[in-house]
């Protein structure tokens, strides 16, 4: 894994601050089941779905220590957090909920809902950095 602030990097965190992060956590049981290589996978995939939101991260491109050093934990507690919630769901599989015959017969498949993408805490810890792609209408 190559971690911030090297070149070409797929993580802001290191497997040992994120072991230490979770040391500190309640409820980390997915992480601390898991071998060495799914935490790694685990943080991977949790990076690239972060990398999926739109992210206005400039300050990790400030002269400012001290913002890119705030900034920089924040998305570190995102990534673990991410993490964790990838370990406890299967956010790829593409359940079936229901199936519809034509509009003749309409049958629901399962009553289980589908877990959301994102974990609640990394929202929460990005939220002033999360960016909406809005449109502009004039009449």
């Amino acid at each position: 894994m190559i971690v911030y602030p090297d070149d070409n990097y797929n993580s802001w965190i290191s497997e040992g601050d994120a072991e230490r992060y979770f040391t500190g956590r309640l409820h980390a049981d997915p992480w601390n089941d898991a071998d060495c290589f799914q935490q790694e996978q685990a943080l991977r995939t949790a990076f690239r779905s972060l990398q999926e939101l739109t992210l206005n991260i400039n300050d990790l491109d400030s002269d400012d220590q001290d913002k890119q050093d705030a900034l920089l934990n924040i998305l570190k507690q995102a990534q673990c957090e991410q993490a964790l919630h990838e370990l406890k769901h299967d956010l790829d599989s593409h359940n079936a909920q229901s199936l519809s015959l034509g509009g003749l017969l309409s049958v629901k498949l399962t009553q289980d809902s589908q877990p959301v993408r994102y974990a609640e805490r990394a929202l929460a810890a990005l939220r002033s950095y999360l960016s909406v792609k809005t449109v502009t209408r004039t009449r």
